[in-house]
């Protein structure tokens, strides 16, 4: 019997590792989960990835338990981490809980899913009874055998006990899940891959039962070998608007590189097979119109903004960077944008603050001297708009905006 949702996972790429019964456990209608860890007030593209693999699976009748994990935030996860993570108490954490709730059912919105928190059995777990009940059943062996694990014991800072502890957590709550909940498989990045198996390992020896794991791959920067996930400057592309304005958000997709784009597009659309290999091929006549990273920007902005503000910041993003058509912005274009580039504010009114100034308190230059250099070199431009801002462009890509407040 064909297996739609595994032949799915596979031609998107999506399937990294997985248990050898996984196929077979997702071959009929499955509940299975996948936990996030609160460490942040917002999810961020990384999560999203999670999301979608949620909405896909539903698509195919499985039925997903998402874990807002504030039991195991208490502690932290190591992976990936070269240092100890920092302590949040409850209330941080229950703060970071109800924004990403209202993330998730936002993004799910219509979907049916689970929502649980692991906080409600680990916060009354009794410890004999966790040595008893799941560590008992788990080696030191397979526990120093991480490779995050490993990484922080060869650092001299090391790993403190509670972040080493957390594999045995997040193998116990696969174990409650499977017992509470008929839970039957387990995914993640595969950065998760060993702590999976881990809580896999533990239902066979504790209940004589096989459950399943899967994971979907890590993606990373071709140039920088990190997570996918930061823009050029380093900073982490939240899904709350107010971390990161929808404009960067929309912007972060068009700029995806052409070596990662066909992937990326695997990845993320829900466009068929059929229809993505369509776009690519006209993508692939022309890369430098950057269709592929486009439709992927609108797509992925719509499911996470709604589609009043993606049609907002691909308008805007077709104009502001090209200076023979920012003419055509209007007021509430750059009322949308102006926070989202670098943004000044003066109390001089129009005519009064120079070229030169206006570089330097947005902080397109470093200092006075070196706008002035700019301005001789003629490499940069500025324009009064709307008798309220004053619109500056330095070279071709980089644009900021000051607002005299006076004219408010």
């Amino acid at each position: 019997m064909r297996n739609d949702f595994f032949e799915e996972l596979k031609w998107r790429g999506l399937l990294f590792q997985a248990t050898e019964n996984s196929e077979e456990v997702f071959r009929r209608p499955t509940t299975f989960y996948w936990g996030i860890d609160l460490t942040a007030s917002s999810l961020h593209l990384g999560h999203l990835l999670g999301l979608l693999m949620m909405k896909r699976a539903v698509k195919f009748g499985h039925k997903p338990i998402i874990l807002a994990a504030s039991g195991t935030t208490m502690v932290g996860d190591p992976s990936g981490k070269e240092k100890e993570r920092p302590v949040l108490s409850r209330q941080e954490i229950e703060k970071n809980k109800k924004s990403i709730k209202r993330q998730i059912q936002k993004i799910l919105r219509g979907e049916k899913f689970l929502l649980l928190d692991n906080h409600d059995w680990l916060g009354k777990l009794k410890l004999l009874e966790f040595l008893r009940d799941a560590g008992k059943h788990i080696t030191l062996n397979s526990m120093l055998d991480k490779e995050s694990v490993k990484t922080r014991l060869g650092r001299e800072s090391g790993i403190s006990f509670a972040e080493f502890s957390y594999q045995l957590l997040q193998a116990y709550d696969f174990l409650y899940l499977f017992e509470k909940r008929g839970c039957q498989a387990q995914v993640a990045g595969s950065d998760q891959w060993g702590n999976m198996v881990q809580g896999v390992d533990l239902i066979r020896k504790k209940l004589a039962k096989q459950a399943a794991a899967l994971s979907w791959p890590l993606i990373e920067d071709p140039q920088t070998g990190k997570k996918f996930g930061k823009s050029a400057v380093g900073k982490t592309i939240w899904l709350d608007p107010e971390k990161t304005h929808p404009f960067e958000f929309y912007q972060f997709f068009v700029g995806i590189e052409d070596s990662l784009a066909p992937r990326l597009a695997k990845y993320f659309s829900f466009k068929n097979q059929i229809e993505t290999l369509a776009l690519e091929k006209k993508w692939q006549e022309k890369k430098e119109g950057r269709k592929l990273q486009k439709e992927l920007a609108f797509e992925m902005t719509v499911l996470v903004h709604g589609k009043l503000v993606a049609e907002e910041a691909k308008k805007v993003s077709e104009l502001v960077y090209d200076k023979a058509k920012d003419e055509n912005l209007d007021l509430k274009d750059i009322e949308f944008v102006k926070t989202a580039l670098p943004y000044a504010k003066t109390a001089k009114k129009p005519g009064e603050l120079t070229l030169e100034e206006g570089l330097y308190i947005t902080g397109l230059t470093s200092s006075m001297t070196a706008s002035r250099y700019l301005v001789q070199q003629n490499g940069a431009t500025g324009k009064i708009l709307f008798k309220r801002f004053f619109w500056i462009r330095k070279g071709k890509r980089d644009v900021a905006i000051v607002e005299f407040l006076e004219q408010r």
